[in-house]
C-alpha cells in the first residue's frame, strides 16, 4: 500500500483549533470559559458517581465476606 501525503491546504484545514461560528467571533473567550467550568461540573458530578459506586462496591463485598 502506497503512503500518501495530504496536500498542505488539507492539512491545514484539518489541523487548526476549532473555532466558533462568525456570529459568536467576539465571545469565543466567554464561550471558552463557559465550556470550561460545564467541564469542570460533569467532571465532578462523575468523579461523585465513581466514588459513590466504588463505595457501595466495597460494602456490598464486606456484607458477603462478613
Amino acid at each position: 500500500m502506497k503512503l500518501r501525503l495530504a496536500s498542505p491546504h488539507l492539512a491545514e484545514r484539518l489541523h487548526r483549533p476549532l473555532r466558533f461560528g462568525r456570529r459568536w467571533r467576539g465571545h469565543e473567550l466567554a464561550l471558552r470559559l463557559v465550556q470550561l467550568a460545564v467541564l469542570v461540573v460533569v467532571g465532578a458530578i462523575g468523579a461523585k458517581l465513581m466514588a459513590d459506586g466504588v463505595a457501595l462496591l466495597i460494602g456490598t463485598i464486606a456484607r458477603m465476606v462478613g
